[in-house]
């Protein structure tokens, strides 16, 4: 696969990189280094912040790049029943049309 991504493709790239890289990075740290009780709300703050920005950088990949294979696929695959099915009722002149009336049998 040999193919060239858009500027724009690039930049969300790099920013999902840099989000993801960024909130496990301050994960390791906040492990191994204490954090000033002065500090601790803020750096609460700012890393549930970050938490919810790679979240959603993470959902607009998967969302876009991934799932979006999926959707064409199930779109053509629709569609092509939906082809199907009325070429196959247009073709049979037995559709029903404008003032047809419908009958029931009831079964014993």
């Amino acid at each position: 696969m040999n193919e060239t991504l858009s500027p724009l493709d690039r930049v969300r790239n790099w920013l999902a990189i840099f989000l993801v890289g960024s909130f496990v990075g301050a994960l390791v740290v906040f492990v191994f280094i204490g954090i000033p009780e002065t500090n601790k709300d803020i750096v609460t703050y700012m890393v549930g912040q970050l938490s919810g920005m790679t979240t959603m950088a993470l959902g607009l990949y998967f969302t876009n790049k991934l799932g979006q294979e999926t959707l064409d696929a199930k779109r053509s695959e629709t569609t092509g029943k939906l082809a199907d099915a009325v070429v196959s009722a247009a073709g049979d002149g037995k559709a029903l049309r404008e003032g047809d009336t419908v009958t029931l049998d009831k079964q014993p």
